[in-house]
């Protein structure tokens, strides 16, 4: 991710350096596009110091903490952009405002002990055990500096096409990150023992600021001499979002988790429109 960001940042640098800002032709604009915006499955993966052995579970020694991986798989949900530029001959430069968001549904993959070994239940437990765990949504509102290099398709047609790339700053928030796990007693053995005391409940939003890059295509037709209209496809890569939390209800009370969120790619298909100053 680096990587993509200081090439980004350098082909964004390379296209100001070769601009002719006096351009007899230059002109500004502003832009607005809306549409779908749809990810690959994200994953999702956590981890603790949790210490205590459920009575569930199945331990040759107290854990030393727990770690869990979930995928996540976003409905397709909607983006949109709000931007202000300047075209330079056929380079435009542009300042973008772009929001994002999708439901989740969350997919449980694994659990383990912190050290990466399997956690086993156990057969013949005196308790039962009620497992929710969810993620309602994931949204994105960043800053982007984006460039784009046009290309008229023909003299006697108002139609443009156009290549862009950015790099900026996007804010990714998961909303209504749950998970609650709740102990009965099923056997007379254990009823002097209350079950209440092994359950845990997180109910929680993660937030913070990340780098960004995208990449995007369009077609725009000149409808006016100020007003285009059109389509764009963009596709976005961000960088992980890892955040720690703790929990509304836990045996060890202020423990707290680590939740990471990896692969966080998109693509959005949008209308565009721009009015030119």
């Amino acid at each position: 991710m680096a990587k993509t960001m200081r090439l980004s940042v350098a082909l964004i640098l390379a296209t100001l350096c070769s601009c002719n800002l006096f351009a007899q032709n230059s002109e500004w604009y502003f832009g607005h596009t809306i549409g779908t915006d749809w990810m690959d499955v994200l994953k999702q993966a956590g981890f603790n110091s949790d210490t205590v052995c459920y009575p569930t579970f199945v331990c040759s020694q107290a854990p030393e903490g727990y770690r869990w991986f979930y995928d996540l798989d976003a409905h397709t949900g909607f983006g949109m952009e709000l931007s202000f530029g300047r075209s330079m001959g056929t380079n435009r430069l542009e300042l973008a405002i772009a929001l994002a968001s999708n439901d989740i549904r969350q997919i449980f993959d694994r659990i383990t002990f912190l050290d990466g070994s399997p956690r086993l239940l156990e057969e013949n437990s005196d308790y039962s055990n009620f497992v929710e765990s969810k993620v309602g949504s994931i949204s994105f509102g960043g800053l982007m500096l984006n460039t784009y290099r046009d290309f008229r398709i023909s003299e006697t047609l108002p139609l443009t096409t156009y290549v862009g790339i950015g790099a900026g700053v996007t804010r990714v928030e998961i909303e209504e990150l749950v998970f609650r796990s709740e102990y009965m007693c099923i056997k007379e053995q254990c009823e002097d023992h209350p079950a209440s005391k092994y359950n845990v409940l997180q109910d929680t939003e993660l937030e913070d600021w990340v780098w960004a890059v995208n990449v995007s295509a369009g077609l725009d037709y000149q409808i006016s001499r100020r007003v285009l209209v059109g389509l764009k496809i963009a596709h976005r890569v961000t960088d992980d979002l890892v955040q720690s939390a703790g929990y509304l209800r836990h045996p060890i009370p202020d423990l707290r988790n680590t939740t990471t969120v990896s692969e966080l790619r998109s693509w959005s298909l949008s209308l565009s429109f721009k009015y030119k100053r």
